[in-house]
């Protein structure tokens, strides 16, 4: 009878190891396994916070003008209206006004057609192209397009065509053509 009861008790403790303990060591290895990654997740996450700290403090060390200098160059929105005034003003400055200003928002697919050999458009760079005329003296003009490529934003001028309006006045009539960038 003894040697049953040992036989049984060894049996039970066989099968209660093999069908509680060995699923719990399981369990918890698993738990092991979890808890490690999110360990390194929690160190990468300190390691990215201290790194975010160290930017923060280079950036607030900027010079504010040059960052509202920068900020002027490739503003963070397209700024359409606040360009249009911006070359109303030099036009004025010149004696010439500033007509028929269309607006054309490019969007990302259009940027992504680039001609072969050139280099592919920057997602974060949006452009804006802008068509106005102006009418007034070619010396006006001139000294419109050089005030104009001396300000902050940039500005590309991709075409211009002008036409006489008056023989007697040399004044002329200019379309042009401009593309400015901004930040996405």
């Amino acid at each position: 009878m003894r040697l049953i009861l040992s036989i049984l008790m060894m049996a039970a403790s066989i099968g209660g190891f093999v069908g509680f303990i060995v699923p719990q060591y399981k369990a918890t290895q698993a738990l092991r396994v979890q808890a490690a990654d999110y360990n390194k997740i929690l160190e990468n996450a300190r390691t990215l916070q201290e790194e975010r700290n160290k930017l923060v403090t280079k950036y607030n060390a900027f010079d504010q003008s040059l960052l509202e200098k920068l900020n002027a160059m490739l503003p963070r929105n397209p700024e359409n209206v606040k360009l249009i005034l911006e070359l109303d003003s030099i036009a004025k400055q010149y004696g010439i006004n500033l007509q028929n200003v269309k607006i054309e928002n490019v969007t990302n697919e259009a940027q992504t057609n680039v001609r072969p050999g050139t280099a592919p458009a920057n997602p974060d760079i949006g452009t804006l192209n802008i068509t106005f005329s102006v009418a007034g003296s070619y010396e006006g003009f001139t000294n419109f397009v050089r005030t104009v490529e001396k300000s902050l934003r940039i500005v590309d001028i991709q075409k211009v065509t002008f036409t006489a309006l008056d023989d007697t006045k040399n004044t002329y009539q200019y379309t042009v053509g401009i593309k400015t960038y901004w930040l996405k």
